[in-house]
């Protein structure tokens, strides 16, 4: 007999709300009473739109934008159900999917990490509007995958599992966080699963409406915390090899996408290049107006 758990839904929202009704408003989540959103300082009507589109749903209007991470443990802090799923706002379900989700996690649940197939445009002859069926999928495998690295666009975690402790590093502001995760549930020992028969559609990068300063902050911040993580789960020896090799194949990329005016290359590499000597100068991610 398929053990029906109890799921709470948690998701990071920055200046979201050209994607946030349209996820609001799938039929999978409608009904679905155990939604918490921690909206990272938006500047924009995110907020008064998920207060309109769903009232029941329980917003946490932060301040400031603390990242990714810090604001998601801040979310599973009030959740109390068995499990959590993290979730981005530009993410689309295919029908069933809750129980198809379930169903997975009483297969493995000794795992600590659980997620969905994630497709994207590669995986469709067209993008979806709304919700999908299975049978729309290039690709399917035949049994659930045991893998190295579970996508922070969406999972399922077993807070408890933590005891009270971080789930994510704070350390990290954005980028990496779920490379750490990963990182942290195999030295538990324990298993990360991709299902066979549970998925997500994920438009990727559209979480928050691109500008000049999203453009900044995101490659500046993947830089940093690429640089952090080496350091974090390598020797110094190898952190500072793989280090130093990133700072100079980035400076090459800056000098090369400056010459050839290659705009839409060069402010990304640029900005991946000041995150790293900002890491190497012991900047903490976090200081984002001294850095950006």
């Amino acid at each position: 007999m398929i053990t029906k758990h109890i799921i709470s839904v948690v998701l990071v929202t920055y200046n979201s709300e050209s994607i946030i009704k349209k996820f609001l408003l799938q039929s999978q989540l409608q009904g679905y009473k155990s939604i918490t959103v921690v909206d990272n300082a938006s500047r924009d009507r995110t907020v008064s739109l998920i207060k309109k589109i769903r009232p029941d749903v329980h917003v946490m209007q932060l301040k400031e934008n603390i990242g990714f991470g810090s604001a998601v443990n801040l979310g599973l802090a009030e959740n109390v159900s068995e499990y959590a799923l993290i979730i981005n706002p530009d993410t689309l379900l295919s029908t069933n999917f809750f129980v198809d989700l379930n169903n997975g996690i009483s297969r493995h649940n000794k795992a600590g990490l659980i997620a969905p197939t994630i497709l994207n445009d590669r995986h469709f002859v067209r993008p979806p509007n709304t919700e999908f069926k299975k049978n729309q999928q290039c690709i399917q495998y035949k049994e659930d995958q045991s893998t190295n690295f579970i996508s922070g666009a969406c999972f399922v975690i077993k807070p408890s599992l933590f005891k009270g402790r971080e789930i994510f590093d704070e350390n990290i502001f954005m980028f990496y966080e779920d490379n750490d995760l990963s990182e942290k549930i195999g030295q538990m020992g324990l298993e990360k699963i991709i299902l066979k028969d549970c998925f997500i559609y994920h438009q990727g990068e559209s979480s928050s409406l691109p500008s000049s300063f999203v453009t900044a902050l995101k490659n500046f911040h993947y830089g940093w915390s690429e640089s952090y993580f080496n350091t974090k789960y390598h020797s110094i020896k190898s952190a500072r090899g793989k280090n130093l090799s990133s700072i100079i194949t980035y400076i090459k990329r800056t000098v090369i996408y400056s010459i050839t005016l290659n705009k839409n290359r060069l402010i990304p590499s640029w900005h991946r290049l000041r995150g790293k000597i900002a890491f190497v100068r012991g900047k903490k991610a976090q200081d984002i107006k001294e850095l950006i």
